[in-house]
């Protein structure tokens, strides 16, 4: 990479680093109507659930591996959340070795009431920018996000000792 590009790049890692600074800020003052309930924990939860759970529950062992946690980190996570009624764990039925996570009402509520202050938030932020600059950002939106998987693709490759042909080296 030439070095005159490199001020570009680190003002853009400055501009990300404040991007997402500033949408967290925003984000919390969003969610100050809203039920204290960890929410991005809670979330995390319901996704993974959603993604890799079976009839609206997942195992806590599973739920750590997909969130690539240790498993007490995941574990003391579920406390706070299960102390404040938004999942409950159950001992599994066909195997009493293992836990199973589910949600409760409660704590479905919550996120459904989270995820409305925070699409308010960023439908007000998205009102401030011109319809034609916001249709150029949708457009552009993953170019960075799409080079950067793939400039880490070819570094995986490289480092299994992988040519572009898939042989190993």
């Amino acid at each position: 990479m030439p070095q005159e590009n490199a001020p570009e790049l680190f003002g853009l890692f400055r501009y990300l680093h404040r991007l997402s600074k500033e949408a967290k800020s925003g984000m919390k003052a969003s969610l100050s109507g809203c039920p204290k309930c960890h929410f991005m924990m809670l979330e995390a939860v319901l996704v993974q659930i959603n993604e890799h759970g079976t009839d609206g529950a997942i195992y806590v062992s599973d739920l750590a591996a997909a969130v690539k946690q240790p498993l007490p980190a995941v574990s003391r996570g579920l406390r706070q959340l299960e102390q404040d009624g938004f999942i409950e764990r159950i001992t599994d039925p066909k195997d009493r070795r293992k836990t199973l996570v589910r949600a409760t009402e409660c704590g479905l509520a919550a996120s459904r009431q989270c995820e409305v202050a925070l699409n308010s938030y960023f439908e007000r932020v998205l009102a401030r920018i011109p319809a034609q600059q916001r249709k150029q950002m949708f457009a552009l939106k993953d170019a960075l996000l799409d080079a950067v998987e793939a400039e880490n693709a070819a570094q995986q490759s490289i480092l299994k000792g992988e040519t572009n042909h898939g042989k190993n080296l």
